[in-house]
């Protein structure tokens, strides 16, 4: 499932790599390349929201169990 959420990010980021690497000219690449960056912080924003919902109730049901 986790897979699944992280798909339409990490697709942007690919995509924009892609066309980053098959740039012909640097104007293409000068273009192309804010876009990448926005994009990679986007999924770095996104991936830490699925992190700090997350991460917690794993810690959560470990403390659970122990006590």
């Amino acid at each position: 499932m986790t897979s699944k959420l992280l798909s339409h990010p990490e697709e942007r980021v690919r995509l924009l790599t892609d066309r980053a690497i098959t740039a012909r000219t640097q104007s293409e690449l000068d273009a192309i390349l804010p876009e990448l960056k926005l994009a990679i912080r986007d999924h770095i924003r996104y991936v830490r929201a699925i992190a700090l919902e997350t991460l917690p109730e794993a810690f959560g049901a470990q403390d659970k169990s122990a006590a």
